[in-house]
């Protein structure tokens, strides 16, 4: 279960403080679909972001499966995110002159396991986004396409109760668009995880189980099974 209350994001300071998000009160269902929809500037990807643990709220509580967010130190951030959350962003954010191996395990290095276990969840992740056979291939050599699916193995390669997608197709052509989001779903079924989409997309926003409209900073509706926003 993911709860926001009342939460509020400001940025600056007296003259230059900028109010991204205001008085948020939102629930949302685990082992769920959820599109997060608003324009540019709309607050959006703060809100991604606070979810993430990217960011702190300047107000109000955040839980997700009963973690306090705001309440968590860095070092406590750091371990829950790295156990539980996955994140895809729009820029890929990989390593391009680390191997597809080595990048997929950034998010295993917090942890303590024995190498063979590490390589076999590597491998894994890998071969669920049909890239076994770019393992021990630099990570720049890669297609935009195979970029963002090296992106979303290195995003569920710990297996984490909620992936966090930020415009995930903003930055590849349709059809290859198309398939990124087509494999997010797959790994979401079977995975049980619950997926939060950014998206300006109607038709990947459609496709979702609820669907945040975010207007200026606050929710401005929620559609869809299993939500409750005001």
């Amino acid at each position: 279960m993911i709860e926001l209350e009342d939460v509020s994001k400001v940025y600056g300071k007296k003259d230059t403080a900028f109010t991204a998000l205001k008085h948020i009160n939102l629930t949302l269902p685990d082992n769920k679909t959820i599109a997060v929809i608003g324009k540019s500037g709309s607050g959006k990807s703060t809100f991604l972001h606070l979810l993430g643990g990217l960011d702190r709220p300047s107000s109000g509580s955040i839980r997700i499966n009963n973690h306090r967010l705001e309440t968590l130190s860095k070092k406590q951030m750091d371990h829950y995110r790295s156990r539980e959350l996955g994140f895809v962003f729009q820029s890929f954010f990989i390593e391009a002159n680390q191997t597809c191996y080595q990048n997929v395990a950034l998010p295993l290095e917090i942890n303590a396991l024995a190498v063979t276990a590490r390589r076999r969840l590597i491998e894994d992740a890998l071969a669920k986004v049909e890239l076994a056979d770019k393992i021990k291939s630099p990570a720049g050599t890669l297609s935009g396409g195979q970029k963002q699916r090296l992106a979303i193995a290195r995003a569920i390669v710990t297996n984490p109760k909620v992936i966090l997608a930020d415009e995930p197709t903003g930055n590849l052509d349709s059809a290859t668009g198309d398939k990124v989001i087509d494999l997010l779903f797959d790994l979401y079924r079977s995975q049980g995880s619950t997926l939060i989409i950014v998206t300006h997309d109607s038709d990947i926003a459609n496709r979702c189980d609820i669907r945040v409209f975010i207007k200026d900073g606050q929710i401005d509706k929620v559609e869809g099974t299993g939500g409750d926003g005001e």
